[in-house]
């Protein structure tokens, strides 16, 4: 039995012998004849005296495994369940609807450690947590939840699973529609006709906005790159007539499932031809839960990307694979949550 034993080479109850014995280039740990609550390496030598566990899992942690009472460790019980998918859940912090919704899923591949998701449809001013749940191809592991996120941002944004455009220049409402679909029939006995309404409760609207590239919309640039301009607006028209359903959020918290069609450009003025405002129309098409957003394609994926130690156990980021630049983007006007590897077992 061991009571009180730091592993660090501090202390009387330091070691087992006269002098530490460093190790290095580990990559299994086999523990035996005891009972065990949690094992968890790091190469973080910057842990006090203390020998405080750290609060949850960081790109210096190696292993954390929590035993609940057996002999196995980690999120999915043994009996030689290979992890072969990975899903990301979220639910609001605090609420009544305690109901966890599958937001990403993506397929496990031991090649890379970090995986990168954004979550873009969200309320603003709600605070979520996430978790991840490993996938081992029907049986499902435990639940690793996250820290609570509070959502805040500014402005009015139209996404897919692949895009996000502000519409903060420039941008308005047209009126708003309140669609219900109503039967009117008239009677011969009675002085009035009855009405019977249907089910449909929906929106329809336009929206008008003036996209422009972030150099010139942040003030990076006061010139007009004319061609930019006009490669940054055809990406917006095309992202608006690709077919696929798309978010539109407010800051106000108002968020609409929507179909866009009918787009039109109009000159910001009749001097100025370089810049054009666009307007859409849009019709609403399901409420922001699970089922449309799996109908839809909007359950996201995720980048991948591989990070490794130096000697002193800093993070050195693999920058030779083209999908790193993507998995470590700060995307902008979007919410991302980093999850490290899960196990291979």
């Amino acid at each position: 039995m061991i009571i009180g034993h730091t592993w660090f080479g501090q202390g009387m109850e330091g070691n087992y012998y006269d002098t530490a014995i460093p190790t290095e280039g580990i990559d299994e740990v086999w523990i035996g004849e005891g009972m065990y609550d949690e094992l968890y390496a790091t190469v973080d030598t910057s842990i006090t005296k203390d020998n405080v566990l750290p609060k949850g899992w960081t790109t210096t942690t190696i292993m954390d495994a929590k035993f609940n009472n057996s002999i196995e460790a980690g999120s999915i019980n043994g009996h030689g369940h290979i992890v072969t998918k990975i899903q990301c859940y979220r639910r609001e912090y605090q609420s009544t609807n305690t109901e966890w919704f599958l937001v990403a899923q993506w397929d496990y591949d031991e090649n890379y450690n970090t995986y990168s998701i954004i979550d873009r449809f969200v309320e603003n001013g709600k605070t979520y947590e996430y978790a991840i749940v490993p996938v081992a191809d029907t049986v499902m592991g435990d639940m690793v939840r996250s820290e609570t996120i509070k959502v805040n941002y500014q402005g009015t944004f139209i996404s897919d699973i692949d895009h996000n455009y502000a519409m903060n220049v420039n941008f308005k409402f047209g009126d708003m529609k309140y669609n219900k679909n109503t039967s009117v029939q008239g009677t011969l006995s009675g002085q009035y006709p009855i009405a019977t309404q249907g089910r449909q409760n929906y929106r329809t609207g336009t929206a008008t906005f003036l996209p422009l590239t972030p150099e010139l919309e942040f003030g990076a640039t006061n010139e007009i790159d004319e061609h930019a301009e006009l490669l940054n607006r055809q990406e917006v028209i095309n992202f608006l007539n690709n077919g696929k359903v798309k978010v539109i959020r407010r800051d106000d918290g108002d968020m609409l499932v929507v179909a866009t069609n009918d787009v039109t450009l109009a000159p910001l003025s009749e001097n100025m031809d370089l810049l054009s405002n666009v307007t859409f129309s849009f019709t609403e098409i399901g409420a922001l839960d699970y089922e449309t957003m799996d109908k839809s394609g909007l359950i996201a994926g995720a980048s991948k990307t591989s990070y490794s130690y130096d000697e002193n156990g800093d993070v050195i980021w693999d920058t030779t694979d083209s999908t790193n630049a993507d998995a470590r983007r700060r995307y902008r006007n979007s919410f991302a949550m980093l999850a490290n590897k899960a196990g291979g077992r």
